[in-house]
């Protein structure tokens, strides 16, 4: 069973397989003109299409809060091939 994805969605997913552990900040840079990229990857990630991971921070005064990292989730990466 598989889902229709958005434009972002289809771009965000892309993106991800080109450049793994990639951090939120990282995706809107490169897709700044795609809109809602948050909404979708807040939903890319309920869904298990995304792999969400907490890493620290670069810098010591921001180490206490965890920088999120996304990756295709590899059991999904076979259903997205056709789609994207």
């Amino acid at each position: 069973m598989s889902r229709s994805f958005t434009d972002t969605e289809k771009a965000i997913i892309k993106f991800l397989l080109d450049n793994p552990y990639s951090d939120k900040k990282t995706i809107e840079e490169n897709l700044k003109d795609m809109p809602e990229i948050g909404d979708s990857l807040e939903k890319l990630a309920e869904e298990l299409y995304l792999i969400e991971l907490a890493s620290p921070m670069e810098s010591s005064l921001e180490s206490r809060v965890p920088k999120s990292i996304y990756l295709v989730n590899p059991e999904k990466e076979s259903e997205l091939e056709g789609v994207i």
